[in-house]
């Protein structure tokens, strides 16, 4: 009687969580789930990893958002320059030949330093995207572009009175110090249609919703900061300052291509006279057709801040200490000296915080300084 009466009772029921409690508790767990991603994306990820607004590849790397720099793309400079599809024939001035430096990069307010080159001078200024000859150097490779130019007779057709090569510091030793090989070429009209097609893509990002594996990134490399300069790999690096240099929350944080601090490293002499022969090389073969050779090397965001981070630790770059005194038959443009001198100055944003682009403020210095006077250009003192 008693064991049927407790079964009639239920105390022979299986332990455990009751069916409803169980989906009361994954949908709560479920809902948090959607909720701290949506957090996370309105309050961070959603500016570093969409185009919502410009610029900002490191702090979209290393998911730094108190590095983010706001900015829209404006354009707002009397003279704009040309790129290739848009030359028709008319003289040119100067050719610009480089890397994403070249092409804009880091976006927001006159984001080509070609604007700032031909308003300055009142030039006709083309950009020539680099062409696919198969031996990019982090996508770009300004002297095989220049091959194909000249030895396809496409060069005489522009007839440049300057070629501008430009290039960040942390590639120009692996763009420019191996022997020199001028033999890249390609038809006139495989060029013709190459140039007539190219755009410039600027919406580059992968779309995303808010629930996605970034947001996890977000929280383990903003951890792995605290410990780690790097977050224990070597793509973006995080230093502090001793001042502050921009205008942004972590306005003492400096940001880093992890390649500013390793290219530092392996910078030598040799490749920089190496580097240097080349260039001369190369100007002697412009002469020839009348073209003054102008060399831009852009001075890396580690290299143009060091002396104001805190922790030094890292190997010094001597690319421009190396290059300044050795002979040249080009224009060299010295950007570590212009731009240095404003940094001293406590001039902020000279490269954008969330970035290893330089800013508008550096592009304008930098044409402010380098004048191409009386057919010759000269460097300001």
């Amino acid at each position: 009687m008693m064991s049927g009466n407790m079964k009639k009772k239920g105390t022979f029921q299986r332990p455990g969580i009751s069916h409803k409690r169980f989906i009361l508790c994954l949908t709560v767990l479920m809902l948090l789930f959607v909720a701290v991603n949506y957090i996370i994306w309105k309050s961070a990820t959603e500016a570093l990893l969409t185009k919502k607004y410009d610029g900002g590849d490191l702090a979209r790397m290393g998911y730094l958002p108190g590095s983010k720099d706001y900015r829209k793309t404006v354009d707002d400079l009397p003279l704009r320059h040309l790129e290739m599809n848009e030359f028709k024939g008319q003289p040119v001035d100067v050719l610009t030949i480089g890397d994403s430096f070249s092409i804009g990069g880091g976006e927001g307010r006159n984001s080509y330093y070609q604007d700032y080159l031909a308003s300055s001078n009142n030039f006709s200024v083309v950009n020539v995207f680099p062409y696919p000859t198969g031996d990019l150097i982090a996508q770009f490779s300004p002297v095989s572009t220049l091959a194909v130019l000249y030895n396809s007779g496409y060069l005489d057709r522009i007839k440049p009175r300057y070629v501008l090569l430009e290039s960040v510091v942390r590639y120009c030793i692996p763009r420019f110090s191996p022997q020199l090989n001028f033999t890249k070429n390609d038809s006139l009209s495989a060029i013709e249609n190459f140039y007539a097609n190219k755009t410039i893509p600027r919406n580059y990002l992968p779309k995303v919703g808010f629930i996605n594996e970034g947001n996890f990134k977000y929280l383990y490399f903003n951890l792995m900061y605290r410990f780690s300069d790097n977050g224990f790999r070597r793509l973006v690096y995080r230093k502090q300052l001793d001042r502050p240099f921009f205008s942004v929350k972590d306005d003492r944080a400096l940001i880093l291509h992890g390649e500013d601090i390793q290219s530092a490293r392996m910078l030598n002499r040799q490749s920089v006279k190496a580097l240097n022969d080349n260039l001369n090389r190369l100007s002697d073969i412009l002469a020839a057709k009348g073209i003054k050779l102008c060399f831009m090397p852009i001075v890396d965001k580690y290299d143009l801040y060091s002396d104001y981070i805190i922790d030094k630790r890292y190997a010094r770059n001597i690319f421009f200490d190396e290059l300044r005194p050795l002979p040249r038959r080009y224009t060299f443009i010295d950007t570590k000296e212009i731009l240095l001198d404003l940094v001293r100055k406590g001039e902020k944003d000279i490269f954008y915080a969330d970035d290893s682009h330089w800013s508008w403020k550096a592009a304008k210095a930098v044409f402010e300084k380098t004048r191409f006077d009386a057919g010759n250009p000269v460097q300001a003192k």
